[in-house]
């Protein structure tokens, strides 16, 4: 009896190790092909249903997810990469293009009135090129995770009418009137005051390049943010297509020889703001472009 109770467990012992080298002859396989494979969304998977092997495959696909999504990222990166070099190809060359016929505009005239306009020109084109510059590299430092982050409280409206009011001269020559709110209710935000300077210049280089007279400022309060918004109204020759304006090298302008932006701004405070746990968001309302930051206000106990 012994006998054959010793012998059936043999043989089920063999067909068990049997059965377990064909599945680990099958995952070895399988794992062989994954990176060829991967990124159909393909699985291992066992015919044997052993709870070890199983939990090993288990494993092994979560390996798998991980690899796919660092692998989309990674691909993702690529392609930003090669649009940003495009753009920045692109957006660098047309100011120095200008600057190279205006020197050689300069070299080819006495007239002192031309000169002086010629000069002009050029400083304006040279302020552009190293707007271009900056946003180029605080884009660049944002996307890799490089630009340091420190949040304080900081009083929104009193640093929303220093930075606008810093460009008082540039909306007096563009005949923008701006409107600051009768009553404000100073709440404090959490937020980088030095990310958020470069944020709220990005809005006001935005509004002298596309407003045509007016742009209105306003503040709400919710149960967790600190709403900021400003309107300004568009010019004729401006077409909007409100779902691209976070895009990398959009602009407002229908043609891109358009010397005076690069199309980062909006892209680059969108991501700023996003690193200090707030959100921007863009609507139209008619013939107004409506922008709003909604940043952290500090919580009363």
């Amino acid at each position: 009896m012994w006998e054959w109770i010793l012998v059936f467990l043999v043989l089920a012992l063999i067909l068990y190790l049997y059965f377990l080298k064909r599945e680990l002859r099958k995952l070895k396989s399988g794992v062989k092909g994954l990176s060829a494979r991967a990124k159909f969304g393909s699985r291992l998977f066992l015919d044997f249903r052993d709870k070890t092997l199983l939990n090993l495959v288990d494993e092994l696909n979560q390996m798998i997810t991980e690899f796919e999504g660092n692998n989309h990222q990674a691909k993702q990166m690529e392609e930003n990469v090669k649009l940003t070099i495009a753009g920045l190809s692109h957006d660098l060359r047309t100011p120095l293009t200008s600057i190279h016929g205006y020197v050689q505009l300069l070299n080819t005239t006495e007239d002192e009135a031309k000169r002086a306009n010629y000069l002009t020109v050029i400083e304006q084109s040279v302020r552009s090129l190293m707007e271009m510059t900056d946003n180029f590299y605080d884009l660049a430092r944002v996307e890799t995770n490089q630009k340091e982050v420190n949040l304080a409280s900081i009083s929104l409206s009193s640093l929303v009418e220093e930075v606008f009011l810093s460009f008082y001269e540039q909306f007096e020559e563009n005949k923008i009137d701006l409107q600051f709110p009768e009553q404000i209710i100073d709440s404090q935000i959490i937020a980088d005051r030095l990310l958020l300077i470069r944020v709220f210049q990005n809005i006001v280089q935005n509004i002298l390049r596309y407003a045509n007279s007016n742009a209105l400022i306003s503040y709400e309060d919710d149960s967790s943010y600190v709403i900021f918004t400003v309107k300004n109204d568009i010019k004729h020759e401006s077409k909007v297509a409100i779902e691209k304006v976070f895009t990398l090298f959009y602009t407002e302008i229908t043609s891109r020889t358009n010397t005076e932006t690069s199309g980062l701004g909006l892209y680059l405070s969108k991501k700023l703001v996003e690193k200090m746990n707030g959100k921007m968001q863009a609507e139209l309302e008619g013939n107004l472009f409506v922008l709003k930051i909604y940043l952290p206000k500090i919580q009363l106990q």
